[in-house]
């Protein structure tokens, strides 16, 4: 079983004034954009965004105007809130009393709710962010990248509830930028394969389908093409499309269906287990099977061939599927559990003829991902995991982790029947405090035929490597 101690420090290639001896350096990389969120999130602070309704100057209300005006701009929850404000309390103390006795009715109502159905407790962002794939998704100014499948499109979604899409040779003043009030507290995204310009982005209110044009500038107040809610209100915490992009698979934490979307036509059908939530979606490559991870120790391959059947299984105690990813040729899924820092394999070949189905999937632990010291200043690798990320050429594999701040990588070796794997090196950030907040590969594509990793650091910057 390979292990974190046998890594080895990979040469620096960030700070060599040389470019040409900088480690793994191509010169395509030089029309990579230079990204640091930081600096224009500073620039443009969360404070100063603007939004249409936010340029009229405010009116004295009536209180039932008020409420009706926030009913239909925020919803139920956030009328009943402005019914019970010291300014509505003040103004009409009837309204105020109604609103506290319908929130106390409500609150009793949840309460026997959560004794029966323990999963189903509030949404909030701090429980978001124990089951996304980003690393300290509350905070970090990164929260989530997506490369567009055909060209070359970065997508970066940030903590302002702003996506920015980068070009070669681009910059801030230069990216297009997609932004909404409909659209807060993004989780993840995905570009819509086989499809140029569409993005869709899942976030607290559901999904947002965007129509990427450059003319979409920051500044500018703009709309999604369309809004798919959640059939329950939920946000949406994990998306995938599948291979032509006819079929989107979402999940939320709230929800125990995985609901698949046909977005040309407007259909969706859940796929409803017992159990608990769904938290973390993977679509093979292939097209044939949807692995679904839950906020608890169960999880699901469904095979999407036979009419949607599906395989339980269960990871280590006390913990959930913290992330997974598949290989490129679709036979082998990999995925560690929350709690235990053991890589684990699935694989999904049939080795003989005579063998059935339920002696094809096994799974076999693969890597020992415990800390080790890996330097003479005793720095820390490992632990349990926060991330995978698997090159699309199947030859080396990413890991990040939630509690240590280098990168391993190890090299695969996929085989027919077999996977074999070997430590290979770490990569480390500009400091010691700085951490990988989320990772993905560049796809590969007519003009790009290199496994390119992207890093998004916590201090905001976005790094590329290229491997061989």
């Amino acid at each position: 079983m390979a292990a974190l101690s046998n890594l080895k420090q990979c040469p620096p290639f960030s700070t060599l004034p040389d470019l040409a001896l900088r480690h793994n350096h191509i010169p395509e990389l030089e029309r990579y954009p230079q990204i640091n969120l930081n600096s224009e999130l500073l620039a443009n602070p969360a404070g100063q965004r603007f939004y249409g309704g936010q340029s009229f100057v405010p009116v004295d209300e009536s209180v039932l105007k008020r409420i009706t005006r926030t009913f239909f701009d925020g919803g139920f929850w956030e009328s009943l809130e402005e019914a019970r404000s010291p300014k509505s309390r003040e103004q009409a103390p009837l309204i105020a009393q109604a609103g506290d006795l319908i929130a106390r009715l409500l609150g009793l109502a949840t309460g026997l709710k959560l004794r029966i159905f323990p999963h189903t407790q509030e949404l909030s962002a701090e429980r978001i962010a124990q089951f996304v794939e980003t690393r300290d998704w509350l905070n970090s100014d990164v929260r989530f990248l997506a490369w567009n499948c055909h060209f070359f499109n970065l997508a970066v979604a940030g903590v302002d509830d702003v996506v920015r899409i980068y070009y070669k040779n681009s910059n801030a003043a230069t990216a297009t930028v997609l932004k909404s009030p409909t659209q807060t507290q993004i989780t993840c995204m995905a570009w819509r394969p086989l499809c140029s310009t569409e993005i869709v982005i899942g976030c607290r209110q559901g999904l947002c389908f965007w129509e990427v044009d450059n003319s979409l500038h920051l500044g500018r107040t703009n709309a999604p093409s369309k809004v798919f809610k959640h059939p329950a209100n939920l946000p949406v915490t994990s998306l995938q499309w599948n291979k032509d992009g006819t079929q989107l698979a979402t999940a939320s934490i709230g929800d125990r269906s995985i609901i698949i979307w046909q977005p040309d036509n407007g259909l969706m059908q859940p796929l409803k287990r017992l159990g608990p939530p769904g938290s973390l979606l993977k679509w093979s490559p292939d097209n044939d099977w949807l692995f679904a991870a839950t906020v608890d120790r169960v999880f699901r391959v469904w095979n999407c061939n036979q009419q949607w059947t599906t395989e339980r299984w269960v990871c280590g105690p006390g913990g959930h599927v913290q992330t997974a990813c598949w290989s490129p040729c679709g036979r082998f899924l990999l995925f560690v559990s929350s709690t235990e820092p053991i890589l684990y394999r699935l694989q999904f070949v049939q080795q003989s003829l005579l063998s059935s189905s339920a002696d094809e999937k096994e799974i076999l632990p693969i890597a020992d991902l415990n800390a080790c010291s890996i330097d003479a200043n005793r720095t820390l690798i490992g632990g349990p995991a926060q991330q995978l990320a698997w090159d699309p050429h199947g030859n080396y594999l990413v890991i990040t982790f939630k509690s240590t701040n280098c990168i391993a990588v190890f090299r695969t070796f996929i085989q027919k029947f077999d996977l074999q794997i070997s430590a290979a090196y770490y990569l480390s950030g500009e400091t010691a405090a700085e951490h990988p907040s989320f990772i993905c590969f560049q796809p590969l594509y007519k003009d790009n035929d290199r496994s390119v990793l992207t890093i998004a650091w916590s201090s905001g910057r976005i790094q590329y490597y290229a491997f061989d």
